[in-house]
C-alpha cells in the first residue's frame, strides 16, 4: 500500500465525490487484491488473480472500448477498475457528466493505493459513486440526470469487473431502466408542452389571485370519464345518481349534459387549446370548474367559480410556495380520470363509483356519443369522408394498438391506455376509498377489495392567502431569473455552484428549456435561450398590466 498515493487520490476525489471519498478512507483494503504487470510494463489491478484489464496492453484495450463513445451526454460506467476506459473518455468536450459506478469501497481503496488516478478524479464531470444497495441509486441518478442539460444517457461496462459481482450490476442496470422510464417520460412531455404551462401559468396568475371558491367535504363520490361505456351506463348512473357527488371529467362534460345531468364538480387538467371542445355546448356557470394552473386561461372565462391547484409542473410548484398556496392534485396518471380520483381523495371520499373508464376502444370506437370528436368530426366531413370514416383513422393512426377480442366483440387497446390503467390502478390502489369501476366493454380494473381503514377527518379545498400580489411576484421572479449564473459547459460545477433558491429557479425554467433542446446539441445554450424566452414573456405580462 502506497499511503500517499491513496491520498492524494482521495484528496483529488474529495473534491466531487466526497461522500465516496470519506468511504473509501475508512474501509479496509481488499484481502484478495493484487496488482500484475501487463505485457507493456503497465499497471493491472487484480482480484483473485484475475486481472480487470487486458494483460497485454490495457492503454489500447481502453482507447478502443471508449472509442463507442463519442457522442455528447452522461456516461454511467460499470465499474472503475485501473480507470484505463475511462480516462480516454475525458477528451471528448461533449461529454457533460461521468458517473462511476461500485459496490466495493475495500476494492476501490486498494486501487488507488497503487495507481495513481487523480487525473481522472480532478475532472469536475467526473463523480464516483459507491452503495451495496442498488436501489440507492435511484435518487442519485433523479438528482443528478436532467436530460435537457445532460444530454443522452449511455453507459460503459468493465466487463470483468461486472462478473464479479453480476447481482449487484444487474440489479443497477434494472434501477436505470426503471428511472430513465420516467424521466424520459417527463421529458418528452417538457419538450411538447413546456412552453405552454409557463406561459398558462403566469396568464392564470391574475385570475387565480382572486378567486375565493372552496370545495366542500365529500362522502360518496362519482367519477366519469368519457369512454364509450358511459353511453351504456347512463341510466345507471341517472339511477344511483342522488346523495353523492359527480365529477365530471371536462371531456364527459357534454356527454352529461345531453342526458340532462349537472355535475357538481368538473376537472380539466389539459394544457392544450382543444380544451375548449369540451365547452361548445356552454358550461352551467355556477358549478366550480377545477383547474390545473398550467391551464388555458381562457377557461376562466367560462365559469364564475374557478378552482385553481397545483401539479407537478416545476413553476407552478415555485408560484405555490411564493405567490399563493393553492392545494395539490396527483396529475403524474398523465389523464384527467386519474386526477379526478386524486381530487376526490383529497376531499375525504370514502366510496367512489367509475363510470366510462373503459381505457379501451370497444368496437374501434373511441369516446361516448356527444364528446368533442362528433361535432368535430361531423364539421370537416365529406360525402367521400363522413364521421364514421374519420373516427376510424383518429382510432387507428396509432400504431401501437393490439386487438382484443372478448366474448360480445372486440376492443383496441394501446401502449398509452395500458400506461393510463396502471397508474389509475396504483393510485386506487394506494387510497383507503373503495372504488367501484361500473365496467362497460372496456378492460378490466383491478381495486384492493381491502381498504385500510378510511378517515373521518373533514376536508375542505381553498387556496391560501396570497404571500404578494401579482405584479410583485412576477417582477421577483424575474430578477432571480435574470441573476441565475450562466451555465458553462459543465453541467456538475454549474448545478455545484447553485444555491437551493438558484435551483429552485432553475427548475422552474427547465420545461421551458427543453422545449429550445429540441433545436440544439448544447444544454447550456437551450438554458440560455429558455432564460432569454422567459424574461421577455415576463417583462411582457408586467409591462401590460
Amino acid at each position: 500500500m502506497n499511503s500517499t498515493l491513496l491520498e492524494k487520490n482521495l484528496l483529488c476525489l474529495a473534491a466531487t465525490s466526497s461522500e465516496a471519498a470519506a468511504l473509501i478512507s475508512r474501509s479496509p483494503l481488499c484481502s484478495d487484491f493484487s496488482v500484475i504487470t501487463s505485457r507493456e510494463g503497465t499497471a493491472v489491478p487484480a482480484v483473485h488473480e484475475k486481472p480487470l484489464h487486458s494483460r497485454f496492453n490495457p492503454v489500447r484495450e481502453g482507447h478502443r472500448l471508449s472509442q463507442q463513445y463519442s457522442k455528447s451526454g452522461m456516461i454511467l460506467a460499470y465499474g472503475l477498475g485501473g480507470a484505463y476506459h475511462l480516462t480516454p473518455l475525458l477528451s471528448n468536450s461533449d461529454l457533460s457528466s461521468l458517473v462511476i459506478i461500485e459496490n466495493d469501497p475495500s476494492l476501490v481503496k486498494s486501487i488507488l493505493s497503487h495507481m495513481d488516478l487523480s487525473t481522472l478524479f480532478l475532472d469536475k464531470r467526473v463523480r464516483l459513486w459507491i452503495s451495496e444497495n442498488p436501489m440507492d441509486f435511484k435518487s442519485f441518478l433523479l438528482a443528478k440526470y436532467i436530460p435537457v442539460l445532460s444530454g443522452d444517457l449511455q453507459s460503459i461496462s468493465l466487463r470483468t469487473r461486472i462478473d464479479m459481482d453480476s447481482d449487484f450490476y444487474i440489479k443497477i442496470t434494472e434501477t436505470v431502466q426503471e428511472s430513465i422510464s420516467a424521466i424520459t417520460d417527463d421529458y418528452t412531455v417538457q419538450t411538447h408542452f413546456g412552453k405552454k404551462w409557463f406561459i398558462n401559468t403566469v396568464t392564470n396568475l391574475e385570475a387565480s389571485e382572486e378567486t375565493t371558491v372552496t370545495l366542500k367535504p365529500v362522502q360518496q363520490a362519482i367519477i366519469t370519464a368519457a369512454g364509450p361505456g358511459l353511453e351504456k351506463q347512463m341510466s345507471h348512473l341517472i339511477k344511483n345518481r342522488d346523495g353523492k357527488t359527480l365529477i365530471a371529467t371536462d371531456t364527459s362534460l357534454p356527454v352529461l349534459l345531453e342526458n340532462g345531468l349537472k355535475p357538481d364538480l368538473v376537472i380539466s387538467i389539459d394544457c392544450q387549446h382543444i380544451s375548449y371542445h369540451h365547452f361548445m355546448k356552454g358550461y352551467p356557470k355556477e358549478i366550480p370548474l377545477v383547474l390545473d394552473l398550467a391551464s388555458p386561461p381562457f377557461l376562466t372565462r367560462i365559469a364564475d367559480r374557478c378552482f385553481f391547484f397545483t401539479s407537478d409542473h416545476p413553476f407552478s410548484n415555485y408560484v405555490s410556495r411564493n405567490f399563493r398556496e393553492f392545494p395539490r392534485i396527483d396529475t403524474s396518471g398523465g389523464n384527467v380520470t386519474h386526477a379526478a380520483l386524486s381530487l376526490a381523495e383529497s376531499l375525504g371520499a370514502v366510496k367512489i363509483d367509475l363510470y366510462g373508464a373503459d381505457f379501451s376502444y370497444p368496437f374501434g370506437k373511441p369516446y361516448a356519443r356527444g364528446t368533442y370528436v362528433y361535432p368535430y368530426f361531423h364539421k370537416s366531413s365529406m360525402r367521400l369522408s363522413g364521421i364514421e370514416s374519420q373516427i376510424c383513422d383518429f382510432v387507428l393512426h396509432n400504431k401501437t394498438l393490439n386487438r382484443e377480442v372478448f366474448e360480445q366483440g372486440f376492443r383496441y387497446i394501446s401502449k398509452p391506455m395500458i400506461h393510463y390503467r396502471n397508474s389509475l390502478e396504483r393510485k386506487g390502489n394506494s387510497m383507503s376509498a373503495h372504488i367501484n369501476n361500473i365496467r362497460g366493454d372496456g378492460v378490466a380494473l383491478h381495486f384492493n377489495t381491502i381498504r385500510k381503514q378510511a378517515s373521518n377527518e373533514f376536508r375542505m379545498m381553498s387556496a391560501g392567502q396570497s404571500f404578494q400580489n401579482r405584479e410583485d411576484f412576477l417582477k421577483e421572479y424575474a430578477r432571480l431569473v435574470m441573476e441565475l449564473p450562466e451555465m458553462k459547459e459543465n453541467i456538475n460545477e454549474f448545478l455545484d455552484s447553485l444555491n437551493n433558491s438558484q435551483k429552485e429557479i432553475l427548475l422552474s425554467i427547465l420545461p421551458a428549456a427543453a422545449h429550445f433542446r429540441k433545436k440544439t446539441d448544447s444544454g447550456s445554450i437551450a438554458l440560455n435561450q429558455a432564460r432569454t424566452w422567459t424574461l421577455d414573456l415576463l417583462k411582457r405580462k408586467t409591462i401590460s398590466r
